[in-house]
C-alpha cells in the first residue's frame, strides 16, 4: 500500500524562470491521481496563483522512490511525464471537471 499523496495547497514556491528572473507561486488547488499503468506512478494537476495576480496551472507526477533518502515515499518527479492515451484522457477529463 502506498503512502498518502503530498499536498501543495498554500505552499509558496520561489524559483527563477528560464530568463533567470524570480518566479513566486502558490499552490491554490490540486488533484492527485494514480497511474493505470503503474501503482507507483500519480498525475498531479496544479491550480497556482503568481505573485502578480495572474493563475496559471502545472501538470505533474509523483513516483514512488527506492532511492536511499525518500525510499517507499512520494517524490515530485522533474521531467515531463510519459503517459498512455487513456490516462491523458483521464488529464483531460479532470482539467474539463476543475473548469
Amino acid at each position: 500500500m502506498n503512502p498518502p499523496f503530498p499536498s501543495r495547497i498554500g505552499k509558496a514556491t520561489r524559483r527563477k524562470d528560464i530568463f533567470g528572473n524570480s518566479l513566486i507561486y502558490t499552490v491554490t488547488d490540486e488533484d492527485i491521481f494514480l497511474a493505470t499503468s503503474d501503482k507507483n506512478k500519480a498525475f498531479c494537476l496544479h491550480k497556482l496563483q503568481y505573485e502578480d495576480g495572474k493563475e496559471g496551472f502545472r501538470i505533474g507526477y509523483y513516483m514512488i522512490t527506492e532511492g536511499a533518502r525518500m525510499k517507499g515515499k512520494w517524490a515530485w518527479g522533474q521531467f515531463s511525464p510519459m503517459m498512455t492515451k487513456e490516462e491523458m484522457g483521464m488529464i483531460i477529463e479532470r482539467i474539463q471537471a476543475k473548469g
